[in-house]
């Protein structure tokens, strides 16, 4: 048991590893869009849309990888075959990619899919270690920190090797990291499984999230994460307006890695023994705030000031990324806490894909935004008004916080567990007396 948890924790911290130094591509996916494609802020933000849907349909891989075997391994095979794939992928797009939009978009939402799959079946693994015991804190600031990590140690190079090299080796580098995903696997050490009834499941699964005490919750963070999205446009505020090089913004997604970092180790050391509410409420509070500090800049305010957009772009991403993981840490914990055995995976993956299902909407909503209120490639002058409304849309939802409490969340699970464990004791003790009853006549 000891070595399967050694073995469990290496593959997760890998995994998460991985998948934080693939971002390496990130910026040139998104000069990729801008430049090789064409597209304005509003058709990237369409776009980019399109290309995170394998994240919000997470329960559909999570199921898979709870109820369908493949050679009688429920992890190990799935992250093998998902890693290949998209190393193969990634090797695509860098002789496709580049050459036809269509072939390109393509390929990037089948890339996601895979690292989407990767994502599920290592979050799985996560819940698994964590059942029947208080290690969610220290298990999930332990997959985020190392998935952070990833992403510092690319993050600046992601900017400076559009400097240097074309987008097609900046993709054949990345095609290695799902390759060392699919090489982990191998080391899992996992016992095998045979198929599982899938529509016996999905009733399971229907059975808890009927709980009140499970589904408010989740309504809540969905309608939380509709927090109207400015990334696209401050994207293009910040390239075309600021003119900011490649190489500038891969130093503010060096600063954007440091401060996730930063608040898995504040989170894990001073927050982790709070309540999910004080810190929920706290660091939404002060995310409004700092969010809305992106106003100075937009509006030049900054430069009036005194403070040159090079600083306060470091300055703001910084903090405001260092507070908005403060924000979501305790949700990706009460998430791990409240997951029941034997559908673990698919409901970690359930509440994963509500936040992500909730970021697409963002997104979505921000381009609308964007389009009706005249935001583009060549006027910027209502991008203050976006930013307000983001600000105080998070704001308005504060009062409905108390939909979620933590303790009964947490008592349906281990409720949901007995009442299945007794089941099964039933139907074995059934078992046990029908063959006595063989060997008696």
């Amino acid at each position: 048991m000891i070595k399967q948890s050694h073995s469990t924790y290496a593959v997760i911290c890998l995994v998460a590893f991985s998948q934080g130094v693939i971002n390496l591509s990130e910026l040139a996916i998104s000069y990729l869009l801008k430049e090789d494609y064409g597209m304005n802020p509003t058709e990237m933000t369409y776009i980019q849309g399109i290309i995170s849907i394998p994240w919000v349909i997470k329960p559909i891989w999570g199921l898979c990888t709870d109820l369908l075997p493949i050679c009688s391994y429920r992890r190990k095979s799935y992250l093998f075959i998902f890693g290949l794939m998209g190393f193969v992928l990634f090797y695509a797009l860098s002789i496709y990619g580049t050459k036809d939009a269509v072939a390109g978009v393509s390929i990037l939402l089948s890339i996601q899919i895979c690292i989407a799959f990767c994502n599920v079946v290592a979050e799985a693994l996560l819940v698994e270690i964590s059942t029947g015991n208080d290690s969610s804190t220290n298990n999930v600031s332990l997959f985020f920190g190392f998935k952070a990590f990833g992403t510092l140690m690319t993050s600046y190079l992601s900017g400076y090797s559009l400097k240097y090299l074309q987008k097609q080796q900046i993709f054949r580098i990345t095609s290695i990291f799902p390759l060392i995903i699919a090489g982990a696997s191998l080391f899992l050490n996992e016992g095998q499984h045979k198929d599982t009834d899938i529509k016996k499941q999905l009733q399971e699964l229907h059975r808890f999230l009927n709980i009140k005490a499970i589904y408010k919750p989740i309504v809540f963070i969905f309608c939380f994460m509709l927090q109207p999205s400015t990334s696209t446009a401050m994207f293009y505020f910040q390239t075309v307006y600021l003119h900011y090089t490649a190489e500038f913004l891969g130093k503010i997604k060096f600063l954007f890695a440091l401060a996730n970092i930063t608040a898995v180790s504040i989170f894990n050391r001073y927050l982790k023994n709070y309540s999910f509410k004080s810190v929920f409420f706290v660091t939404t509070l002060t995310y409004s705030v700092v969010n809305a500090l992106q106003i100075l800049q937009v509006t030049r305010r900054n430069v009036e000031l005194g403070i040159k957009d090079e600083v306060f772009s470091l300055c703001d991403t910084l903090l405001m990324q260092l507070v908005a993981e403060l924000n979501m840490l305790p949700i990706l914990v009460l998430a791990c806490k409240i997951c029941p055995s034997k559908i673990e995976g698919t409901m970690y993956a359930l509440l994963m894909s509500t936040i992500n299902l909730g970021q697409l909407v963002a997104r979505q909503i921000g381009g609308i935004l964007m389009y009706f209120m005249n935001i583009n490639e060549a006027s910027f002058e209502n991008l203050w008004i976006m930013i307000t409304m983001t600000s105080v849309y998070i704001l308005i939802l504060l009062p409905f916080l108390s939909t979620i409490k933590e303790k009964e969340m947490i008592e349906s699970k281990d409720v949901y567990n007995k009442k299945d464990l007794d089941e099964q004791d039933i139907i074995g003790k059934g078992y046990e007396r029908l063959s006595l009853s063989f060997v008696d006549s």
